[in-house]
């Protein structure tokens, strides 16, 4: 009796490990198509925008880079979802029901996964309205920085100093894309009310001059636009340039320079504030 038993639990021991081999075969099987068609769909969309960007109708390059990265995510979820099915049917789940609870639990979780749709639609609306792109420089909410990455739910850029800003898509009411088009490069120049302007206006005419003459990244000017305001004790000449994306502020610096230099070279000093008093004697009788 004791060796029936001993033969039936061998037997189902047997019959356990050989439906846990096959299991594990199965699951390591659907992973590792799962791997393969993540590498093969990857190569195939960034041959398909490295073909399309040679075509007639060429996109910017940042553009080609956002939406390379886009289709390549957006794959990769439809791949996972695929093979985290295959997996539950292996257990002998149903998806449809499983759908259909989670259709039930849908319900109770809608409020609090609308701004998660909402942060989704937003991001396919700004990269296929093509606002900005991966590498530009923007103003969003009144955080500016270079885009790092733009996702179906979050925008990350990068501040000059103030590290990495997370921005939900949903979220972003305002951008300035600072490097679709020309930038402008404002100088105000000040100097005391009393310094000869005629010889001020000189000055920066040569300087624009030697600016223009050195600089390539220099779209129109710079040039004098003669004064734009008068306090008490100075007066301001404003120097404007239209220049390439992102070059504004380098043309701005360079302008300073070379007014520092010039005002220092001509004894023209900078306006600080003057307060006159005046002494008056009282005569008595």
């Amino acid at each position: 009796m004791e060796k029936m038993w001993a033969d039936i639990y061998h037997k189902l021991v047997e019959i356990y490990d050989i439906k846990a081999v096959k299991f594990s075969l199965d699951v390591l099987k659907i992973l590792i198509i799962a791997f393969i068609g993540i590498k093969f769909a990857d190569f195939l969309i960034y041959r398909f925008y490295k073909l399309y960007s040679k075509s007639k109708i060429q996109l910017p390059q940042r553009k080609i880079d956002t939406l390379t990265s886009l289709t390549k995510n957006a794959v990769r979820y439809i791949i996972y979802f695929l093979a985290g099915a295959s997996i539950l049917k292996l257990f002998n789940i149903d998806m449809t029901s499983l759908l259909a609870v989670a259709g039930i639990g849908s319900l109770a979780i809608g409020f609090g996964a609308q701004n998660l749709v909402k942060d989704m639609i937003s991001g396919f609306f700004i990269i296929f309205e093509d606002q900005f792109s991966v590498g530009d420089y923007v103003t969003i909410n009144g955080i500016s920085g270079t885009v790092e990455e733009i996702g179906l739910r979050v925008t990350k850029i990068r501040g000059f100093s103030d590290g990495l800003h997370i921005i939900p898509n949903g979220e972003i009411k305002m951008v300035t894309n600072l490097t679709k088009d020309s930038m402008m490069a404002v100088v105000n120049i000040a100097f005391p009310i009393d310094e000869d302007v005629d010889k001020i206006i000189e000055g920066l005419q040569e300087i624009c001059e030697e600016v223009k003459k050195s600089r390539d990244d220099l779209i129109e000017g710079p040039t004098v636009l003669g004064i734009t305001d008068m306090q008490d004790s100075k007066l301001v000449i404003m120097v404007y340039a239209k220049t390439q994306p992102m070059q504004k502020w380098a043309v701005e610096r360079d302008i300073r320079y070379r007014v520092k230099k010039m005002f220092d070279q001509k004894n023209i000093s900078f306006p600080y504030p003057r307060t006159t008093v005046i002494l008056s004697e009282k005569k008595t009788n």
